[in-house]
């Protein structure tokens, strides 16, 4: 196991023991409550922090066998904010004086879900999403600050500016899922970028190699594009991007994951059964930009595509690098042959 995602595995830990405290806050909240409807929003509360705190093991799991991307940039820089995050909590939590208070509570647990709005849970909520073996848990964290929202305006009416708190709180959850998702998706084309991309297909690999099947890589081009932006422009550039990212989306299948590589370039990630049927799928791909375009935007647009197979058999980093190497050499004998054409 290398050191990134050693300290993966001790981003999860600390996630999971700030929300088993928030839990255990919670349910001391709720056993202290005489008033039903309150003791009621609590216990609620309380249910949906074990929530978390099972998507957080379940995580857990899948990085400590290596199944899970790498999210973050600088991990020790979010392992550091995560500690502060949880002994911030824990001050907080120690320091409470009266659990009938209902606006003391109130106050604390306001604290404690502002700092649990942190960006980088936001952006682990969105990544792993998509994850097998993993609660999509980015619908129902949304769910459990607007109750929480909710409760602090029936609630907290002896609370100075409760309103504006609740607003604060709903404006930052809202704030973080843009950046999330602006972290992994390209603002143009609005399919994957470059790192939602491999963000995705890292687990789909060490499947792959655990079950030992075949995996394909395609790598696909705009012909000519430069010719396109100098004769056009960059608008009309960007349209034909977008236009084409949208035709490799909807014709990929849904076991399929494509994203922008970089420039006019696009990646599609597939499980190779049959490799025929690769070659067919990037032959489609191509007909249907080759088709489509001129009717769509008022000029010919055409790709070469590179595909390439392999078994994931040893190292998966390198083993993917190689494979996409592989591809990206399909795609300039493409080129050398005349363009809009597959090479595999």
């Amino acid at each position: 196991m290398d050191e990134s995602n050693k300290k993966l595995i001790k981003i999860l830990d600390i996630c999971i023991r700030i929300d088993a405290q928030a839990f255990s806050f919670y349910s001391k909240i709720e056993k202290s409550c005489t008033d039903a409807v309150f003791k009621a929003f609590w216990k609620s509360m309380a249910e949906e922090e074990k929530d978390h705190v099972l998507f957080w093991k379940s995580a857990y799991k899948l990085a400590e066998r290596d199944l899970l991307p790498n999210v973050f940039e600088d991990l020790s820089a979010t392992q550091q904010k995560f500690e502060k995050i949880l002994a911030k909590s824990c001050e907080l939590i120690k320091n409470v004086k009266d659990l009938s208070n209902p606006s003391e509570i109130l106050t604390i647990a306001y604290r404690l879900e502002f700092y649990m709005l942190n960006p980088e849970f936001a952006t682990m909520f969105h990544i792993f999403r998509t994850l097998r073996g993993v609660e999509n848990m980015e619908g129902k964290y949304e769910i459990h600050v607007n109750e929480f929202i909710q409760g602090l305006m029936k609630y907290g009416e002896k609370i100075p500016d409760a309103e504006m708190l609740g607003d604060t709180l709903q404006s930052l959850w809202v704030d973080n899922k843009r950046l999330a998702r602006e972290n992994t998706l390209d603002l143009l084309t609005g399919i994957l970028n470059r790192r939602g991309f491999f963000n995705a297909v890292n687990p789909m690999l060490h499947l792959a190699h655990r079950k030992k099947f075949k995996i394909a890589i395609m790598i696909a081009d705009i012909d000519h594009f430069k010719t396109v932006n100098d004769t056009y422009g960059h608008q009309k550039g960007d349209e034909v991007l977008k236009y084409v990212a949208g035709i490799i989306d909807s014709t990929v299948r849904k076991s399929d994951i494509s994203g922008r590589y970089g420039g006019e370039e696009f990646i599609i990630y597939a499980d190779c059964r049959d490799l025929a049927s690769e070659k067919a799928v990037a032959e489609k791909i191509r007909e249907n930009i080759e088709i489509k375009t001129e009717d769509a935007l008022g000029i010919k647009v055409t790709v070469s595509i590179g595909v390439a197979s392999a078994f994931i058999s040893g190292s998966v980093e390198k083993d993917m690098a190689e494979l996409i190497g592989k591809a990206d050499r399909n795609l300039y004998r493409a080129k050398a042959e005349g363009r809009n054409r597959v090479v595999n």
